[in-house]
């Protein structure tokens, strides 16, 4: 996916606080924030509608700076056009925020099912009682009934075989929102990176309970 670089001079209050990580706020570095919506296209592959789920949680300028960044741009590549034809999808858009130029940038926008709990549209940060710690990239294929299936994790992380299973029983636990073409429901391709934190206070019983 095109990564744009759209910046947006904004004061720092234009982010909630509860879109504020305390930790940020403090130190006052950038940080990034993850923002889902939803889009529609037409039968010409044209953006009709983006609808924020959690519009109501963030300040009204900023949401129109995130509309007129996605309303302004390509989502797909030009040899790609075909793709987004009566396409109903989730939307994520990546931002980062630096409090200290009071500027927000947009890293990414990718268009995948969009999951249906709000704790679970950010970055998961699993705890599992062992030793390993590690950052996992993991995608998925979400079926029609919105659950994740023929889950894959990058064999790069060298992650042990435990915390392979933990992973995947807890996306496997995750419900989403499947996109639709021609208002049917079709299969799409969910990713993520997943941070796992080694817990030697955990009991094995709270493996992936997290999120």
């Amino acid at each position: 996916m095109k990564k744009l670089c759209i910046y947006l001079t904004l004061a720092a209050s234009l982010i909630s606080a509860t879109a504020i990580s305390q930790e940020a706020a403090a130190t006052k570095s950038p940080y990034k924030l993850i923002v889902w919506a939803d889009v529609g296209f037409d039968e010409s592959s044209q953006l009709l509608q983006i609808v924020f789920p959690e519009k109501e949680t963030l300040p009204a300028p900023f949401v129109g700076f995130l509309s007129n960044s996605i309303t302004t741009s390509t989502l797909t590549t030009p040899e790609n056009s075909e793709a987004n034809k009566q396409l109903e999808s989730g939307l994520r858009v990546t931002v980062e925020i630096d409090p200290n130029m009071s500027r927000a940038k947009i890293l990414s926008r990718e268009l995948m099912p969009r999951p249906l709990r709000s704790e679970q549209q950010i970055e998961p940060l699993i705890r599992v009682k062992g030793e390993w710690s590690g950052r996992i990239f993991v995608t998925c294929t979400i079926n029609r009934n919105g659950r994740c299936s023929k889950p894959k994790i990058d064999p790069s992380a060298n992650a042990p075989t435990e915390i392979s299973k933990v992973l995947l029983a807890t996306l496997g636990s995750w419900r989403f929102a499947p996109q639709k073409r021609a208002g049917i429901q079709v299969d799409g391709e969910f990713n993520t990176w997943v941070t796992i934190e080694a817990d030697n206070s955990a009991p094995p019983k709270s493996f992936g309970k997290q999120i």
